[in-house]
């Protein structure tokens, strides 16, 4: 169950702080969050990282949409193995289902977490991250303990 929560958490979050930068600021605005000194920008992208792929966001969304199925599917055919895994997949599933709304509503994601002039993010993209991350970090100590075979 917790597999299908981590997934509906990160896209609830994911869709609610998109919609409150579109309510809250026009595109190319600024501000920043009192107290830390943080940055939001409302900014879009039509394509994936980087802006590869310019144009094709509801491309990309059909094809996101279709690895998340498989994704679920192998976890329900337990080919997902363990709970970090899982929890990690879910991650990745609901940052980029996340996304996929996005590229089909509006055939471009709304980016506002600035982080440089060369990432600007979204809770979707940090999700799919830390995702990642975690499953590269889980194998890297799995290697040096001798159990990556």
């Amino acid at each position: 169950m917790y597999f299908y929560l981590i997934i509906a958490a990160a896209l609830v979050i994911d869709i609610a702080t998109k919609t409150a930068i579109r309510m809250q600021l026009e595109l190319g605005e600024t501000t920043e969050i009192p107290g830390i000194g943080f940055r939001l920008i409302h900014l879009v992208n039509t394509g994936s990282t980087g802006n590869l792929f310019h144009g094709w966001g509801r491309a990309l969304a059909v094809l996101v949409l279709a690895l998340a199925a498989a994704a679920i599917y192998a976890r329900r055919r337990g080919k997902l193995g363990g709970t970090f895994v899982q929890a990690c997949a879910a991650l990745i599933i609901g940052g980029a289902l996340g996304n996929a709304v996005d590229r089909l509503i509006y055939n471009q994601v709304t980016d506002f977490l600035y982080f440089s002039e060369m990432a600007t993010m979204n809770f979707a993209d940090i999700w799919v991250f830390a995702g990642v991350s975690l499953l590269i970090v889980q194998q890297i100590v799995r290697t040096f303990r001798g159990q990556g075979r």
